[in-house]
């Protein structure tokens, strides 16, 4: 605004046939109001000329942020004042969850296929040159027991194996058993049942003696019961489910003969 008080004012003067008190109220009236008015201007002008910045108007400074129609111009808009990490997670316009990521995350999300479903498990055996390579189609690990390796769930994230002895495995040692015959009513001292009940034994624990001799696949010179001489025999065939075997060659009714076998547990 300009300054007003360099405008003479528009009064009554003493020396002019007016009464100038009087008269010269509704100009100072006037010139009151005026002041007021041109305090006012003058803020007002300081506001603006405040908020016009560095770009020396208003209008030029709207304009870097305003198109002529009045939308934002997307090229004002700063950058790092809308950085993600300044947005809160949440449920966004089209109702879809988001959730902010690190760069390690986001980099470690891009080595994932799309659409992975696959798992590759390398085990190693007790060899260490040796190396077996799985590929799961479905995605999914399934650990199984055996009869020998037993699965517990200790925690929700925790399996422990333990080693157990399969039943398999499990048998009962006799030694020093005499066998029967197969025929008791005639007996051809040949045939021979390991005992009365034919008793199934582990297949190679079957062993054989004849007067104190072992007898194996080959032929073994064995002593009569008065060692007086020598008998050449060896067993001839075994069926351990059943509980037989069999000599090459009949003995006499005073051999002695003994077995050792394994009775398996099932």
């Amino acid at each position: 605004m300009p300054d007003i008080n360099s405008i003479p004012e528009v009064l009554y003067q003493p020396n002019q046939p007016y009464h100038y008190h009087y008269d010269n109220l509704p100009l100072r009236n006037i010139l009151t109001r005026i002041g007021l008015v041109n305090i006012q201007v003058d803020t007002n002008t300081d506001l603006i000329r405040g908020a016009a910045g560095t770009a020396g108007s208003i209008d030029a400074r709207l304009n870097v942020a305003l198109d002529d129609a009045g939308n934002l111009n997307a090229s004002a808009i700063d950058a790092a004042s809308h950085n993600i990490g300044y947005h809160a997670d949440g449920i966004g316009a089209d109702l879809v969850e988001y959730v902010r990521m690190t760069l390690e995350e986001r980099d470690k999300l891009s080595l994932i296929e799309s659409e992975a479903n696959k798992i590759f498990i390398e085990v190693e055996d007790s060899y260490p040159t040796i190396g077996i390579t799985t590929t799961l189609d479905t995605g999914t690990v399934k650990f199984e027991g055996s009869s020998t390796i037993l699965l517990d769930f200790v925690a929700p994230n925790i399996i422990k194996f333990y080693s157990a002895l399969p039943p398999d495995v499990s048998h009962r040692h006799y030694y020093g058993v005499t066998p029967a015959n197969q025929n008791v009513m005639t007996p051809d001292y040949t045939n021979f049942i390991t005992t009365s009940i034919n008793t199934p034994y582990q297949e190679d624990t079957l062993r054989v003696y004849i007067n104190g001799v072992r007898i194996y696949a080959n032929a073994v010179p064995v002593p009569n019961t008065d060692a007086t001489s020598f008998l050449a025999t060896y067993v001839a065939s075994e069926d351990y489910t059943t509980g037989d075997f069999a000599l090459n060659r009949a003995l006499t009714i005073n051999d002695i003969v003994r077995i050792d076998f394994d009775e398996l547990f099932f």
